[in-house]
């Protein structure tokens, strides 16, 4: 496995300089000593000696205008440019209330890009078989446009995000690689939903958004057509998106929250496929010309671009007071192999790329309780992709960094252990193994089965509680004479004999006190 971490990803600033200082105020979660924690050569997780057989990659590219545009608007790009160059190099300023930007973020921004671009290159020429790119600013929630909305959230955030990393690295892989990459399968576990990656996918089909704009005079509605395509016209169909994530409400979170939806507040669980599915068995290998008339033909420009592309939302809900403990990890692994795991396999990809979120473990606080994923968890996900990969792609599988924010303990803190157990499943190769379905339906059902003997010894170590409690409450009842009141109110102080005060004066002045 090559690890890429160029050091400018370690300059995007999103505060003041973090001391221990009593009074100094909390760096927001995406600050950094993400990276520090995974690479610093003194102590960094990914430095220690378990980990000697990684090959690090310390100066990649920036990512070229070329890759970047094949995603995003230039008119974004040129926004956030112009904003990060303008800055003081001590000064912070914001994207939007969630994401900070310093003088080289955007640089940043173009490294971490072109880390995943650079990866690319090695694993499709076979100088790596694995790679994990370790770097920031993160990239799954950027649109074509930047922020990306939705109903339940019509102001939508950046979400720590600049540029579409795997995006820009997907799209990269199917232009140079031509003939040799036809088709790649992005795959994001981060417990939030990778709403800018689906709105990338989504721009591989022509299609429209209106706007609607109220003045004094009118109301007026604009129509903005857009297409990205990243090689061509049958990219709808050549490219795999799957997010497995959180998805609902905050009324129910750790802590509660009031009302609104869980970050981003969209990936509702749905599945949507490809455009030539909608007109029969369409031939892959078929003339563009015929490809073009079809896209003319069905007028896509003028209709919605959901569900004409190869989406797999699997929006994860919270567990319920009355869940069983563990059951939240068993369905989540049930997911994977019901959902994912068949979709991934059918869709045949060339290459795989990880949006590898680590902000699902259950220790880590932004989750609000959503996923609960643990270290062990993140090592099957990516064992099973590996295993996957060898079966129909000759290993090749890119792993980029998301989310994950838990790094209190630095080398031991829940987010260094998972990322440690992530990269040594990417070096593991899924032992070099296929993927059997077989298998990991019998894995899954024995489980299911460790989970449901432990809950049924808890619930018989319950009742045994319940039963030595009405037994201690009836011998109560027992030694006080019987009485009713005992039991109801078991837990109430011992009664005290009354106290003739009158007397107790008497007796005190008697003895001259």
């Amino acid at each position: 496995t090559k690890v890429y971490a160029h050091p400018l990803c370690s300059s995007h600033y999103t505060c003041p300089p973090i001391t221990r200082h009593p009074h100094a105020s909390d760096p927001p979660p995406e600050n950094v000593r993400r990276l520090h924690v995974l690479v610093n050569k003194t102590n960094g997780t990914l430095r220690m000696r378990r980990m000697e057989n990684l090959v690090w990659e310390e100066e990649c590219r920036a990512a070229t205008m070329s890759d970047v545009l094949r995603v995003h608007d230039y008119k974004y790009v040129q926004d956030v440019s112009a904003l990060t160059s303008s800055l003081h190099p001590a000064q912070i300023s914001q994207l939007d209330p969630d994401t900070s930007l310093s003088r080289w973020s955007f640089h940043a921004a173009l490294r971490a890009a072109g880390a995943v671009c650079s990866a690319v290159d090695d694993v499709v020429s076979g100088a790596a078989r694995t790679a994990f790119c370790a770097v920031r600013p993160p990239g799954h929630h950027a649109g074509p446009r930047g922020v990306v909305t939705c109903p339940n959230d019509r102001a939508g955030s950046h979400g720590f995000c600049l540029l579409n990393n795997v995006a820009i690295g997907a799209s990269y892989a199917l232009h140079k690689y031509r003939g040799e990459v036809n088709r790649v399968a992005i795959v994001d576990f981060d417990v939030h939903h990778g709403n800018g990656t689906e709105a990338c996918v989504e721009g591989l089909v022509p299609g429209s958004v209106q706007t609607k704009l109220s003045t004094p005079f009118a109301d007026l509605s604009v129509t903005d057509y857009a297409y990205k395509p990243w090689l061509g016209v049958g990219d709808s169909r050549n490219v795999f998106f799957a997010s497995v994530h959180g998805y609902g409400g905050r009324d129910a979170c750790v802590p509660p929250q009031i009302g609104g939806w869980f970050y981003p507040a969209s990936g509702e669980t749905e599945y949507t496929r490809d455009p030539a599915d909608e007109v029969g068995d369409a031939d892959p290998d078929a003339p563009d010309d015929d490809v073009e008339e079809f896209l003319q033909s069905q007028t896509w420009t003028r209709t919605k671009r959901r569900g004409r592309c190869n989406i797999l939302n699997c929006g994860m809900p919270l567990p319920t007071e009355e869940a069983v403990p563990g059951q939240q990890r068993v369905d989540l692994r049930e997911t994977y192999r019901r959902s994912v795991f068949p979709r991934l396999r059918a869709f045949d990809p060339d290459l795989i790329i990880i949006s590898a979120g680590f902000d699902a473990h259950a220790s880590d606080s932004m989750n609000f309780g959503y996923v609960g994923m643990v270290e062990e968890d993140y090592e099957w996900v990516t064992d099973n992709i590996c295993k996957i990969a060898n079966e129909k792609c000759g290993g090749k599988v890119i792993s980029c960094l998301e989310g994950g924010y838990k790094i209190h303990g630095q080398m031991i803190s829940p987010f260094a252990k998972s990322v440690s157990a992530h990269v040594r499943a990417l070096s593991g190769y899924g032992g070099g193994s296929h993927y059997d379905a077989e298998a990991s339906a019998r894995e899954g059902a024995t489980e299911q089965e460790i989970v449901d003997s432990r809950e049924r010894r808890r619930q018989a170590v319950l009742a045994k509680q319940r039963e030595d409690a009405r037994e201690a409450l009836a011998r109560m009842v027992e030694r006080e004479g019987g009485s009713g009141d005992a039991a109801k109110s078991p837990d109430r102080k011992r009664r005290r004999a009354e106290v003739d005060y009158k007397k107790l004066d008497a007796e005190m002045e008697a003895s001259g006190e």
